[in-house]
């Protein structure tokens, strides 16, 4: 009984690691971003939707801002993405979108998605229409997280 105990653990611990494993493999590791960085989830099935280019171009035009904000971008089109950092302004990198993302974050019946996760790795926002980059830069700086970083900036200067 107790060598079929070991054999099952060993077994679970097996699993448990392939399934990691798999993960940053397939996909991205949205916890690497806590506490360091907010991230903006776009989402399209079609990267010719009207919504989805409107989106794009608001987020484009507001680069300086969402840099600001400490936000990454994770663009998502089918099951592609590709990060942006604001700071950097540039493609940090691209792969496959995990299915644990799928299953935890995004909604796979929709065809447009745009989701906000704060410093603490939480969902902020999460809507299926266009998201004006007044409300977002609203919502993050109504956070404490952002009240805090905005009340060092004032004592820098």
């Amino acid at each position: 009984m107790i060598k079929g105990n070991k054999r099952t653990t060993g077994l679970i611990v097996f699993m448990i690691i392939n399934c990691f494993g798999m993960m940053n493999l397939n996909g991205q590791d949205l916890q690497k971003h806590e506490w360091e960085n907010r991230i903006l989830i776009l989402k399209t099935k079609d990267k010719d939707s009207i919504k989805y280019q409107k989106q794009l171009e608001a987020i484009g035009n507001s680069i300086n801002d969402l840099a600001e904000r400490k936000l990454i971008l994770y663009q998502i089109i089918d099951d592609e993405y590709e990060q942006i950092d604001f700071k950097e302004n540039q493609s940090t990198k691209k792969g496959k979108v995990s299915p644990e993302l799928y299953k935890k974050t995004l909604n796979e019946d929709e065809a447009f998605e745009i989701i906000l996760i704060g410093l603490d790795g939480g969902v902020k926002l999460q809507k299926t229409d266009i998201l004006l980059i007044e409300d977002l830069n609203r919502i993050i700086d109504s956070m404490p997280m952002r009240q805090q970083e905005m009340k060092m900036k004032k004592l820098k200067h």
